[in-house]
């Protein structure tokens, strides 16, 4: 790749800082000049104050309005001809779409990233099924113009109407990968009184968050003596699908299960809980939150849904159980309970598959090898 300019595309400020700073920092450190285009927020002066160039657009994530998708499109075409622009990388539906369409008036290479297929297609019924089917046309049209396709899970890939006829620019890179020195282990002894089980997750239901308070509620009595179950995360209000705040404060005086809100110290909590569990039937690419988890070697339940499915090996370093199913999520609880003795090496099995498989070093080198490719 010879010209290095590369302008970043996201819909969001907040999400850019929280989990694509790192990957920005890796192709500097590389001699990419990088630019990023995000919706004026209160992380416009983060994102600058990390050593990048921030152009506001007028996208919101909120926002349909098709003339503000419109008014993008030639916003991120005037910003790459100015600019000399090689490379437009996009994250998510609605950037990737704004990227295609802008680089058909351009020269520059356009990288659409896919973190997971989203609601749509992880529910059933009419409603799904046409949104299924306008997503699937808006891919085909995404695909026309990209140079590049990165999904985060093959399952994606099968799920795609038209993978055929693009399968030469769809390539899987697991993850977004995960920042192994800051999420490392600590040396703790267990503390069979109190028995921590963590969920950090965004509060949609396709979360598996009714399903997951529901299972700990009827556990049998005995085991939930020491056990505890801490939610952290906000409800997204953004999303028709959010938790509502009647629901979590239907919890406000329960001593088993708390949710705890927006955390800033996850690391620190991961090092202090047990086991990782987080029941997802969403189309996640790969959750950040469960990299995190193995990253600070701890035991995991997920469910065998795409991109969650490639974060556990089976019995080794912790449970996949089916989505949806409250007596799923409570015998994985129960068994977890049952091999307290063996969590510590499970916990170092989730450790090497951060290590091997998911560390930023290796998810950044693979994209950056597709690049030049």
């Amino acid at each position: 790749m010879t010209n290095k300019n590369v302008l970043l595309l996201a819909h969001d400020g907040e999400d850019f800082y929280k989990a694509r700073i790192p990957f920005a920092k890796f192709l500097k450190e590389r001699g990419y000049s990088i630019s990023v285009m995000v919706p004026h927020d209160e992380y416009t002066a983060r994102i600058q104050q990390e050593g990048f160039y921030v152009q506001n657009s007028s996208l919101q994530r909120d926002n349909t309005n098709p003339l503000a998708l419109i008014k993008t499109i030639f916003e991120v075409r005037r910003f790459a001809k100015a600019n000399q622009i090689g490379l437009v990388h996009s994250f998510k539906f609605v950037p990737n779409l704004i990227n295609s369409f802008s680089g058909i008036f351009g020269r520059q290479k356009v990288v659409l990233h896919i973190a997971g297929l989203g609601i749509a297609f992880a529910n059933t019924g009419p409603k799904y099924k046409f949104l299924k089917l306008v997503q699937q046309i808006l891919f085909l049209i995404q695909f026309l113009r990209a140079n590049l396709v990165i999904i985060q899970n093959p399952d994606d890939y099968h799920d795609f109407l038209f993978k055929k006829s693009f399968r030469n620019r769809i390539k899987v890179v697991k993850g977004s990968g995960v920042d192994i020195t800051k999420f490392s282990p600590v040396s703790k002894t267990p503390d069979p009184t109190r028995i921590t089980f963590l969920c950090t997750t965004r509060l949609i239901w396709e979360k598996g968050i009714s399903e997951l308070t529901e299972a700990f509620e009827t556990l049998p009595t005995h085991l939930k003596a020491n056990l505890q179950l801490l939610i952290i995360g906000e409800p997204d209000n953004k999303n028709p699908r959010t938790v509502t705040p009647e629901f979590i404060q239907g919890f406000q005086n329960n001593t088993l299960i708390r949710f705890l809100g927006k955390q800033s110290n996850i690391a620190e909590m991961l090092n202090s809980s047990d086991v990782f569990i987080l029941p997802s039937y969403y189309r996640e690419g790969i959750p950040r939150s469960i990299l995190e988890a193995l990253s600070c070697g701890l035991p995991v339940i997920t469910t065998k849904v795409p991109g969650c499915n490639l974060t556990v090996i089976q019995g080794e370093n912790g449970y996949l159980i089916e989505p949806r199913s409250v007596a799923a999520i409570r015998n994985a609880v129960e068994q977890m309970l049952s091999r307290q003795s063996e969590w510590k090496s499970m916990g170092a099995s989730s450790r090497n598959l951060a290590v091997t498989e998911f560390s930023e070093e290796t998810v950044f080198s693979q994209i950056v090898k597709l690049y030049n490719s």
